[in-house]
């Protein structure tokens, strides 16, 4: 009787678990050639938080230069004094790894797409951008392109992803250069699709070893 007990509870706060909604923000601050990034997990309406931020960002011959601060909770931080150093030939290499990975799992990738349509929400997408150079004519050609490719990034994220609410702005300086970015994101998704996700994974990984020995024993035999 008792471990019927026990293992209800366990069920229930599982369950209750997975209704559990995460929020993960994302900001990108640019203005000329300085760079901000903070990335900030939310749980429990910010009970339970982590915050992971690049104050500067420079960008080298060689590479990118940039410090760290991560935070947890509203007391512990962790600042990093130290520089760090990113590469453009380990970036390359990155994203070379990732277009393999993207060709090897494509069917895994599009499973998990799939699933996570209209399940992950973006809460608020705000985007504004201030564009400009010392050609009126360039300028105006310039933020054309920039439209039209934020109403291809639109179309897609309608498509694919359940987007609450939007707000893009970019607009011309025809007073000389300028390029300025401010890019504020929220993400929610339930901790249960998180845990879904990872199953898809097992299996469909379980699913391909199963087949990869199948096919070899047939191949010996």
């Amino acid at each position: 009787m008792v471990i019927a007990i026990i293992m209800i509870c366990i069920v229930f706060i599982i369950l209750l678990l997975c209704l559990i909604r995460i929020n993960i923000a994302i900001e990108y601050n640019r203005d000329g050639v300085n760079d901000h990034i903070i990335l900030s997990l939310f749980i429990l309406k910010g009970l339970v938080k982590y915050k992971y931020e690049i104050p500067e960002v420079k960008t080298k011959r060689k590479g990118f230069i940039f410090k760290k601060v991560k935070e947890k909770g509203k007391k512990e931080k962790d600042k990093s004094k130290k520089r760090e150093k990113i590469s453009y030939g380990y970036i390359l290499k990155r994203i070379k790894y990732y277009r393999n990975l993207k060709k090897s799992y494509g069917v895994l990738i599009e499973k998990i797409l799939r699933y996570l349509k209209c399940r992950l929400q973006i809460k608020k997408l705000d985007f504004s951008a201030t564009i400009g150079t010392d050609n009126a004519h360039q300028t105006a050609v310039l933020i054309g392109l920039c439209w039209s490719f934020a109403g291809l990034i639109l179309s897609f994220i309608h498509n694919n992803l359940n987007l609450i609410e939007k707000n893009i702005n970019i607009k011309p300086d025809y007073m000389g250069k300028k390029f300025k970015v401010d890019l504020f994101c929220i993400l929610n998704v339930r901790i249960g699709h998180i845990i879904i996700v990872g199953l898809i994974c097992l299996v469909y990984m379980i699913k391909n070893k199963i087949d990869f020995v199948t096919v070899g024993r047939s191949v010996s035999g």
